[in-house]
């Protein structure tokens, strides 16, 4: 049997190799949309966990499948890695899952969002938090796990996706639709996206994104009476929209949301787009929409709703509205007295205080592995700040890294039953 102290000091003694690793992999341009140099990122995971001993094999996305998902992105490869390691006895196995995709980088930095930076014990760059420092802590726990003399009991799996910040269907989505992640190979799943290294995230708010468009007729602007403007077509829909926010707001959730603010159910107007001169009556106006549900709530009853909405205001202004959806996501959760959040929770307060489980506000990957794959014993759990996710100068505290690291392997051990 080996001590936390043991499997602790592991990790520290891996903390310049490990901020190192961190650095390179920022470096890779994983841009998304549109899904830039996945196999490259792939090809520095699948190197990096052949060379740790793992049965690495890359699971290449279909064009077909990219089409159904991502139709205008089809010349960009879907690329996803899978590692496998197994023990010397039986056992569980223990899953680690994080995406290694972006949000585009944008302007106005101080640091060359790619040339990552260390500084004032942090690392800046896109991806730092979210969530490439969580693939790295991952990886770098059973490092230390092995170093601190644990023989592993069961299996550890590490599996790398891509497509997360676009919904993930071609991701962690296809591994799972492909049975590379099921109940019968994973017994615990600890997805590592960024929710600071003091507390367990349990699950997730869902969210339907989708476009509306109001018809109308052309005309010129100085004989409005012979056109139907969308833009009114198009007000007439928003007002319904604004009542039915009130509606929702009442939809709320007991479940640990953070912030509290979100513990309800939202819809936001976020784009508008019309008209091609100021003397031209539009006859197309597009607006696009956010709506989030609560843990509860469906994705289909939330189309059914919008679909009245727009009947609605159709046979309100008798102009025709189309629905188009861009991407949607269903809420997960898991109970906090699973095994996997009750081992972690149990190592996170050999670092902090006090930690309470939270729910995320938006929605993640979780959802594949709760929902698709049937997998209760799953929890998310990284380094990282959330507020650091998709912001200019995005960065990550070593410490946190460290921490999360120091975590994942205890718990891992724990769950192992190798620890003393």
């Amino acid at each position: 049997m080996v001590s936390k102290a043991e499997i602790h000091a592991a990790v520290d003694d891996r903390r310049s190799e490990l901020v190192e690793f961190l650095r390179e992999f920022v470096a890779i341009e994983t841009e998304n949309p549109p899904g830039r140099n996945y196999r490259e990122g792939a090809s520095f995971l699948g190197a990096a966990l052949a060379e740790r001993g793992y049965e690495v094999e890359t699971v290449e996305v279909p064009e077909a499948v990219v089409a159904e998902h991502y139709p205008d992105r089809t010349d960009h490869e879907r690329v996803n890695v899978l590692g496998r390691k197994e023990g010397a006895s039986s056992g569980p196995d223990v899953h680690f899952t994080g995406h290694f995709d972006v949000v585009p980088a944008g302007e106005d930095w101080r640091y060359d969002p790619y040339d990552p930076v260390v500084e004032d014990g942090r690392v800046y760059g896109r991806g730092t938090s979210d969530m490439k420092a969580g693939i790295v802590a991952s990886l770098f726990a059973i490092d230390a796990l092995e170093a601190a003399g644990v023989d592993l009991r069961g299996s550890v799996t590490q599996s790398m996706t891509v497509d997360e910040e676009t919904g993930g269907f071609t991701g962690l989505g296809y591994l799972v639709e492909e049975g590379y992640v099921a109940a019968s190979n994973t017994d615990y799943c600890v997805y590592t996206e960024c929710f600071d290294a003091s507390r367990v995230c349990l699950g997730h708010r869902g969210v339907l994104k989708f476009r509306v468009t109001a018809h109308g007729s052309k005309a010129h602007g100085c004989m409005a009476h012979d056109g139907a403007n969308a833009i009114g077509a198009m007000h007439e829909f928003l007002a319904r929209v604004d009542e039915y926010e009130d509606d929702l707001h009442e939809r709320t959730t007991d479940l640990p949301v953070t912030p509290p603010e979100s513990r309800r159910a939202d819809i936001s107007a976020t784009m508008l787009d019309a008209g091609y001169s100021e003397n031209v009556v539009p006859d197309r106006c597009k607006a696009t929409f956010y709506r989030v549900l609560v843990p509860g709530e469906t994705v289909e009853s939330a189309r059914e709703e919008i679909r009245d909405l727009l009947a609605a205001s159709e046979a309100e202004t008798g102009e025709r509205f189309e629905y188009d959806e861009i991407m949607f996501a269903e809420p997960a959760s898991v109970p906090a007295d699973c095994t996997v959040s009750q081992t972690y929770t149990e190592n996170i307060l050999d670092f902090y205080e006090d930690t309470e489980p939270v729910v995320s506000p938006g929605s993640d990957d979780q959802r594949f592995v709760v929902n698709d794959a049937g997998i209760e014993e799953c929890i998310v759990y990284g380094p990282g700040l959330l507020e650091q996710a998709h912001v200019v100068d995005e960065h990550v505290p070593i410490e946190e890294i460290v921490t999360a690291a120091k975590v994942m392997a205890a718990s891992t051990a724990d769950l192992m039953g190798a620890t003393e």
